[in-house]
């Protein structure tokens, strides 16, 4: 009897054994399947297409050294969202700069701006950003190597279809070359509503895998309406009134031959770093013998030198305006050959500071 009940309670127990294992088949099964479509949707947002097949809505939404664009709603940008504080969105290299609103990082640009590549030579035939309209800085020049007229710059900016409403985003073959800081200086002294300069440079743009292209891009041509700012350009009169710190932005040979009296020598190279502009904090220790609350002339017989420096002086929050070697020479043999001899030889009222040494 024994023996008939222990083969009982083995078919009981294996009978058991098997609806438990069926249960947990079941419950498996249905785990899968629900995660499968809880899944599906994150699956389907992360996709993104490639760089080259670029999204004129978005234009550029993805991080340096990607190749691929983060589209909103993506697993990575959901992750992002919802990281809380333990996590935050790195800054912008803008964000460290007192006046960084008139830099543009890369991702931040969008269909909506008007993109100029004011490099000279060939490098825009060869290749530059998409949709980009090239007016070269040299277009800015007159014969002698002075700037044109107000009118004059408003003819060749009408001309390429920019107009003074537009959000312009500017960009030359290197970001050192001063290019795209002189094209910034034309356009603040138009009054330009919304410029700013590219964080990067071409090869930047092409290493982040951002669509490029070869072919010119032209726009209709209009009319510029210029409202000059007198205060970015400094005169001969404002210069020699002791107003303000004097920086001479040539070579320093140059300097040491001559120069406006009480001007201190400042070696453009000094705000780059490799092929950008320097950040903030090594900003901050170049400019740090110049008072802040004391406005700023920089002068060379180079714009792109000098705008070089200017700009880096708008970046760090300075009050800084733009004067020329030549005017100064100009004025001087005008008024007398002592005042020319001073300017041209004389160490008097001259300081042989350099500045910007790091």
């Amino acid at each position: 009897m024994t023996k008939i009940n222990n083969i009982r309670n083995d078919k009981t127990n294996s009978t058991l054994c098997e609806k438990n294992a069926g249960t947990r088949k079941f419950y498996v099964l249905g785990f899968l399947i629900l995660s499968l479509i809880a899944f599906a949707p994150l699956v389907d947002a992360g996709c993104s297409c490639s760089a080259g097949n670029w999204d004129p809505s978005a234009f550029l939404n993805s991080d340096l050294g990607t190749s691929q664009p983060v589209q909103p709603g993506s697993a990575q940008n959901s992750a992002a969202g919802n990281s809380g504080s333990s996590t935050q969105k790195p800054l912008d290299r803008s964000d460290s700069f007192p006046n960084g609103q008139i830099f543009k990082p890369m991702k931040s640009v969008s269909s909506s701006d008007v993109v100029l590549d004011v490099s000279n030579g060939e490098s825009y035939a060869k290749s530059h950003i998409k949709n980009a309209i090239h007016i070269p800085t040299k277009d800015f020049l007159d014969g002698e190597g002075d700037l044109k007229t107000s009118e004059e710059l408003a003819k060749v900016l009408g001309g390429a279809g920019v107009s003074r409403d537009d959000s312009i985003v500017l960009y030359g073959n290197k970001e050192s070359s001063g290019e795209a800081e002189f094209a910034f200086l034309v356009l603040s002294y138009l009054g330009q509503k919304d410029v700013k300069l590219l964080d990067g440079s071409l090869a930047d743009w092409q290493a982040a895998g951002l669509p490029v292209e070869s072919s010119e891009n032209r726009k209709p041509g209009g009319e510029y309406k210029p409202e000059v700012k007198s205060g970015v350009m400094a005169d001969y009169e404002y210069v020699k009134s002791d107003q303000a710190q004097i920086l001479d932005a040539r070579p320093f040979m140059e300097f040491g031959k001559g120069r406006i009296p009480g001007s201190s020598a400042f070696d453009a190279s000094n705000v780059i770093k490799g092929e950008k502009i320097k950040n903030a904090d090594d900003l901050s220790i170049i400019f740090s013998r110049l008072g802040k609350d004391e406005p700023i002339v920089v002068y060379s017989s180079d714009y792109s030198r000098s705008s070089l420096v200017w700009y880096a002086l708008q970046l760090m929050g300075y009050e800084a305006s733009i004067y020329t070697w030549e005017d100064w020479k100009a004025h001087e043999a005008i008024g007398s050959q002592a005042a020319t001899a001073t300017s041209e030889g004389s160490t008097a009222g001259s300081k042989y500071t350099k500045l910007g040494s790091t």
